[in-house]
């Protein structure tokens, strides 16, 4: 094994270089400072109000909206002020901002995103979704982050839950949630236009319109391009582009009183460039070519909400997503068709029922290569799942405890259960503590059941003289990954200006799937050497995160978080993303609004070392700490002039690799500019 390495960053000097962030933001305060509030003019002067962390609304963790003091789970939200003031241009960058979320970009088209662990390019503990349509795929139980993008500006907030979610949710929920939210068709009526250029971002146009149809409802249609250049590639020539155009539209009508419906729909279509290692059987039994994905997706979601009364809330949602990927390594199309109904009611002011049904059908169709195939090349799964979920309140107002499960059929190990239960005390307005228990279940995927793909070429050696082919094999004997996970928090706010946030947990996996070698077979002029997929062994985990938010002054906020991860016993043999995680984190972001015309916000993050196994080498990433900086000017009414510069510290750092590919990228500073007109 050969190990990978940089020299590492002392972390002494990375605490002192976050420090050093803090004075700098205060000097910057000083010596500009904001215009006079009494000599402010408008409803934007500013933009940057009193938040209450115990207000904030959330909908992800219960399905309901509920405010976070009522939340018995570690539940962070990204606000629409949080993603204008970050300068970020992608979903990933933005998650980078929530504690205990591991983001690391593997070139400029693939991150690794996980919570609380298990990180990697095939991260498979994560759900996602966008307005309820979820968007990993089945193939491998993660996302494809190059094609999960809209208009940040239609996003109104991304709820991310850091822990299970399963007993709402079901599998794929193990270690968190992801829910974007998008705004409203009534909250974007008008016109916007911005663009994007810089030294990377080759060119983003950004179009939006809404409107009102009739009295009681509104529509939005929008239109996004993106081309994006490539990364630094250290070791060899490897692009790795971007170039995606979507669009679409929302329809949001009050049919009458109580009844709301939601019509919208995406369609996307581009190319991103990605580097895979393929076997050869000639010296030097490999190549890594760069193939330009072709990816096309589009989807339609129907949703009904019905308040019957007061006490009594139904919801109806369907939905259809088609995904296409093709690349001469892989080819996939799938559809997906869902549908859920939910309930939420209230039963003698002391239980509050939240109940629903759901089915799913998914149909893939993967022709194959000749050296990667599934068996069978096209198939059909469903999934039926049935969930409930009772609060009690055994104090009003004060004490409540949550009971419930969800019990998911999947057409892989059959009947799954996912029960639950936290308590949640809320001693005084503006103070609560959590603590709750939960049993998760990861179902193996369509890949890890099917697939057959060759990963490696072994060369001939005696006494057989041929080359033998490692084949990554899929098992139909699988059993789901389970984890037990004990969670507690407390969150208050401690003043007016300062809140609060802390939340520890301990996580048991057992069953993990991983890979184990099987007898070599011989065929034809060569020797195959199967790498199936198995249930091996049981991992621990355990870790807290602590989120911070300071408003000194009406004009200026700081929100801090740290993030600490430790993972006890032996990463599984194939399974490397069990390791695969920073054990410290922690970020600060400084956001002013100085004045009416101006917003200067500086963004500093830290990121541990860490050391893991992959199937052909040792790598070590060393640790490193990067400071964006964002400064807006707003010479008109709806007019908005942007400099932003990201990863502003060092040249370039390394963040993960991945067996996927020989090509290692690295995240380089970087500016560009963005002008949006808001009319």
């Amino acid at each position: 094994m050969r190990t990978m390495s940089i020299q590492s960053r002392k972390p002494g000097v990375a605490v002192l270089q976050m420090v050093a962030i803090v004075l700098v933001s205060l000097a910057l305060t000083v010596s500009l400072g904001p215009a006079p509030l009494q000599a402010a003019e408008g409803p934007d002067v500013l933009d940057l109000p009193l938040e209450r962390l115990l207000d904030v609304p959330v909908v992800s963790a219960s399905r309901k909206t509920q405010a976070l003091s009522e939340v018995a789970s570690a539940v962070f939200v990204i606000t629409q002020e949080d993603i204008r003031h970050s300068g970020a241009t992608t979903i990933p960058d933005l998650l980078r901002m929530v504690p205990g979320v591991q983001v690391a970009s593997m070139d400029g088209n693939d991150w690794a995103v996980s919570v609380r662990g298990f990180n990697g390019i095939f991260a498979n503990k994560l759900l996602v979704m966008i307005d309820g349509r979820t968007v990993y795929t089945p193939l491998y139980g993660g996302v494809f982050w190059d094609v999960q993008d809209t208009l940040l500006e239609n996003i109104e907030r991304i709820e991310v839950i850091r822990g299970p979610g399963s007993t709402m949710w079901g599998a794929n929920a193990v270690n968190g949630v992801i829910n974007i939210i998008t705004k409203s068709a009534r909250d974007t009526q008008g016109g916007l236009v911005l663009g994007l250029v810089g030294s990377r971002e080759r060119g983003t146009l950004g179009v939006r319109y809404g409107a009102e149809l009739g009295e009681q409802s509104s529509y939005r249609l929008y239109l996004k391009h993106v081309d994006r250049g490539s990364t630094d590639a250290i070791n060899l020539p490897s692009p790795d582009t971007l170039e995606i155009t979507r669009g679409g539209f929302r329809v949001d009508s009050a049919l009458r009183d109580g009844l709301d419906f939601t019509f919208q729909g995406d369609v996307y279509g581009g190319n991103s460039d990605h580097s895979y290692v393929i076997p050869a059987y000639a010296s030097p039994y490999f190549s890594n070519p760069t193939y330009a994905a072709s990816v096309f997706g589009a989807n339609l979601i129907g949703r009904l909400d019905w308040l019957q009364a007061p006490t009594s809330k139904w919801s109806l949602q369907l939905y259809y997503d088609r995904t296409q990927r093709d690349i001469p390594l892989v080819q996939e199309t799938r559809n997906t068709v869902d549908l859920d109904l939910q309930h939420n009611v209230n039963l003698g002011g002391r239980h509050e029922l939240t109940w629903g049904v759901g089915y799913r059908y998914l149909q893939d169709s993967s022709p194959g290569s000749p050296f990667f195939y599934l068996v069978p090349d096209s198939r059909g799964l469903s999934h039926v799942n049935l969930f409930v979920q009772d609060e009690i309140s055994l104090l009003p107002e004060t004490l409540r405890l949550m009971l419930g499960s969800k019990v998911e059929h999947n057409e892989f190990t059959g009947w799954e259960f996912a029960p639950s239960a936290k308590l949640s005390w809320t001693p005084r307005k503006g103070m609560s503590l959590w603590a709750s228990v939960t049993r998760s279940v990861r179902t193996p995927t369509r890949g890890e059941n099917d697939i057959r793909i060759g990963v490696g070429l072994i060369p001939p050696t005696p006494p057989a003289g041929v080359p033998t082919l490692l084949v990554l094999t899929g098992n139909r004997g699988l059993v789901s990954e389970t984890v037990i996970s004990y969670e507690a928090g407390f969150r208050s706010d401690l003043n007016h200006a300062v809140s609060l946030d802390l939340s520890t947990f301990f996580n048991r996996y057992h069953n993990i799937v991983g890979n184990r070698f099987g007898a070599v077979v011989t065929s034809g002029n060569q020797q195959l050497l199967p790498d199936n997929f198995v249930n091996l062994g049981s991992i621990d985990s355990t870790g807290g995160e602590v989120s911070l938010q300071w408003q000194p002054q009406d004009w200026w906020k700081l929100k801090g978080g740290y993030a600490l991860l430790r993972v006890f016993g032996e990463a599984p043999q194939g399974n490397p993303g069990s390791k695969a995680s920073p054990e410290h984190q922690a970020t600060l972001r400084s956001l002013m609004s100085l004045g009416k015309w101006v917003d200067l916000d500086l963004w500093g993050r830290y990121v541990g070392g860490n050391y893991y196994q992959l199937q052909q080498e040792n790598v070590r990433i060393p640790a490193y700490l990067t400071l964006d900086a964002r400064l807006a000017w707003r010479p008109a009414p709806g007019w908005e002039l942007a400099l932003v510069g990201q990863n502003l510290l060092e040249r370039r750092h390394l963040e993960t690799v991945t067996d996927q590919t020989l090509a290692r990228h690295e995240m380089a500073r970087s500016l560009y500019g963005k002008v949006t007109w808001d009319f």
